[in-house]
């Protein structure tokens, strides 16, 4: 795990790959965590993510490609449901 944001007493858990190892390209995700303990995937795919913040407009904004080379990264906004 890279980052860890809150919003509406939920957890949501960035991991940089999901492969043992080297991280490898891809392999990213969010996930979500609540107080009965699930854990879901909310978005998958992500490139050597490195960091997520919630913005003031309810987004998940994620640094993707942040572990890559120099001019590489990525900010990307992630649009949650009303309900998460």
């Amino acid at each position: 795990m890279v980052g860890l944001a809150y919003r509406h007493n939920r957890a949501y858990a960035l991991e940089l790959s999901t492969d043992p190892g080297n991280p490898a390209p891809g392999t990213g995700k969010i996930v979500r965590l609540d107080g009965s303990g699930s854990i879901e995937d909310v978005v998958t795919g992500l490139t050597l993510p490195t960091a997520m913040t919630f913005g003031s407009d309810d987004n998940l904004y994620v640094s993707n490609f942040g572990a890559a080379g120099p001019g590489m990264g990525e900010i990307v906004r992630i649009t949650l449901e009303h309900s998460e």
